[in-house]
């Protein structure tokens, strides 16, 4: 099974903190073409395909942020990022998550835990493909400085299964949530289920009454498969890193949709989900078309 000293998931991995360090942290748009494909793919919403056209939308993101830190005479703040909550590859994939609390919709000046993700696939040397989880309606804004960075450890343990790791979260979205199955929660989730966002319930218990208020009419017949399965699923360690599309109206209110990825993060602890960390933010939960969802994203 893949780990951490892989030679291609340690390549993948130094690429894109290069990437990270050298264009973003350093502000420097003219050097994502040292770390991006010409021909880029981007599968989010804020970008158009290439490295040039990505470029050009880092400066701009760069000069908004420089315009509104000087705003009302403030000193510009150029420092570099907190460190990603974690980095997880496997093959060609590179998730990283980074942790951006964002202003509390009903408590001016206050604000709620959010969690931002991006997975890059790396083909020859370069970031060829990129799934950022931007959500239109509420753009993630950068943190103050000196928000801590919510780091935390990846398991480089090599007896860790990551493929029964991938099954169990599989096997926990068809089980609980395809099946609308609050009963089903214990075989899936630890007594001590840690939710990393206020916005879901911590616990066992929590995640069994959610799963029960959601599907008041539940349980049904369990399918053979997942009924959604994910657009992007990777492990490394205890870390599972899943996203499924789930695209939304332009809120010009044109009618448009735009694509948009869920994601979920979950640590497993002895065969039990233990973690969770959610790329959904408070201020704007995506809107699900047709029945009810059917996973806590």
């Amino acid at each position: 099974m893949a780990t951490s000293l892989d030679p291609e998931i340690s390549a993948g991995k130094r690429l894109v903190t290069g990437f990270l360090t050298d264009v973003i942290a350093a502000r420097s748009p003219g050097r994502v073409g040292d770390y991006v494909s010409p021909d880029l793919v981007q599968h989010g919403a804020d970008v158009t395909d290439g490295a040039d056209a990505f470029a050009e939308h880092l400066r701009r993101e760069f000069e908004r942020e420089d315009a509104e830190r000087t705003e009302g005479g403030a000193a510009t703040d150029a420092s570099v990022p907190q460190e990603p909550v974690f980095v997880v590859a496997e093959k060609d994939l590179v998730c990283v998550c980074v942790y951006l609390p964002q202003p509390d919709p009903h408590t001016p000046g206050a604000t709620v835990d959010h969690y931002a993700f991006t997975t890059y696939r790396i083909r020859d040397g370069r970031i060829s493909e990129r799934w950022p989880s931007i959500n239109k309606v509420a753009p993630p804004r950068r943190p103050a400085p000196g928000t801590p960075s919510r780091t935390v450890s990846v398991s480089t343990s090599p007896e860790i299964d990551t493929e029964a790791n991938k099954r169990l979260v599989r096997d926990f979205y068809r089980c609980v949530f395809d099946a609308q199955n609050p009963d089903a929660v214990k075989d899936f989730v630890a007594e001590d289920y840690h939710q990393h966002v206020a916005h879901y319930p911590t616990g066992r218990a929590g995640m069994e009454e959610f799963v029960r208020t959601i599907f008041p009419n539940g349980p049904v017949l369990t399918p053979p498969e997942q009924l959604g399965p994910p657009g992007l699923l990777l492990a490394e360690g205890d870390i599972v890193v899943l996203a499924g599309l789930l695209p939304q109206p332009e809120p010009d209110g044109s009618g448009a949709m735009y694509p948009y990825y869920v994601y979920d993060a979950y640590r497993v602890r002895g065969a039990l989900l233990a973690e969770h960390w959610s790329g959904i933010t408070m201020a704007a939960p995506p809107k699900h078309p047709g029945p009810p969802p059917v996973h806590p994203s």
